[in-house]
């Protein structure tokens, strides 16, 4: 049987490069606060985003149709070594754990996955779309041998991109761990009169403030000055959350195969973000590890899909 001719497409009659379809260029900063870092740039011609192959493939910037989507923090894409609040960029996509999510004694705040670099094992861009492929390795000698793979893809003129992960135990013994997808969610989508949607079998507050605030929960309001934040754990039927912005006509979605969030909410000035954050367990004095025995894996499945309403 012979091969399809690429001719057959006719989309390609249309373009002098493919890449003005759907592409992926691998690039390095060279200067600031984030010299050194390598990172891919993708568009498929609805969805432009940037993915760090420094820190294990998460997802730096999302735009939509020209839109910003994800949060970027005061710090910025930050290289040097520094504490997490002093460091922490944000961005579309922060992938914590395996070793901690939030503070645990004795580990970094939310943990150390997202600082390890990702070797590239594949990366197609075509008509069709584009499909990246990574393995993140967390060990220690005399420790741990946890492997993470990351597949991240979009299919051409797609609201979509999907992250599926598999963490596998390559060590000769029971390791455990915990996963949390910090998707942080900014200006415009976040803004006064945008609500966050969800289903939701049960939400609790993390602190006494955000009980305090509970009736405003899923709402968004005007940035304050030095405002606290606010967290809630949902169990969701559905593994879904959003944040729907009416005036602005958009809505972001977070579709995961895990049915716990972590909802983070801050109103302060220049720190004004909405978290949605699918989990393995909960945080502080409920953080429960999952474990894998030698040979075991898991699989996660994300889809971040912003759409026209």
């Amino acid at each position: 049987m012979s091969e399809k001719s690429p001719c057959a497409d006719r989309r390609l009659a249309k373009v002098g490069s493919v890449e003005q379809l759907c592409m992926a260029q691998r690039v390095q900063v060279t200067d600031g606060r984030g010299n050194g870092a390598r990172q891919i740039y993708v568009a498929n011609g609805k969805l432009n985003f940037v993915l760090s192959e420094s820190n294990a493939l998460d997802i730096l910037r999302l735009w939509h149709e020209g839109t910003n989507v994800g949060f970027v923090s005061k710090n910025g894409l930050y290289t040097a070594p520094a504490d997490f609040l002093g460091a922490f960029p944000a961005g579309m996509l922060y992938t914590c754990g395996l070793d901690a999510i939030g503070g645990v004694e004795g580990h970094a705040i939310h943990g150390r996955i997202h600082s390890i670099p990702a070797q590239i094992l594949e990366l197609s861009a075509g008509e069709n779309g584009v499909k990246i492929v990574a393995e993140v390795r967390d060990t220690a000698l005399f420790g741990q041998n946890m492997v993470l793979t990351r597949t991240v893809s979009t299919a051409a003129g797609s609201d979509e991109v999907k992250i599926e992960d598999r963490l596998a135990n390559h060590a000769f013994r029971d390791e455990k761990y915990c996963m949390l997808y910090h998707v942080n969610v900014g200006y415009p989508i976040v803004d006064a009169g945008a609500r966050i949607v969800g289903k939701f079998m049960e939400s609790r507050p993390r602190t006494p403030w955000a009980k305090h605030e509970m009736a405003k929960m899923l709402r968004v309001e005007p940035p304050k000055d030095n405002a606290e934040e606010t967290c809630y754990f949902h169990m969701t039927k559905d593994g879904k959350m959003s944040v729907e912005n009416p005036r602005l006509g958009k809505r972001f979605t977070v579709a995961s195969s895990l049915r716990k969030f972590v909802q983070w909410k801050s109103r302060a000035s220049g720190d004004f973000v909405v978290g949605l954050e699918p989990c393995t367990c909960w945080l502080d004095g409920e953080l429960e590890y999952s474990v894998l025995k030698p040979g075991e894996s898991v699989s996660h499945t994300l889809v971040l899909k912003t759409e026209n309403i």
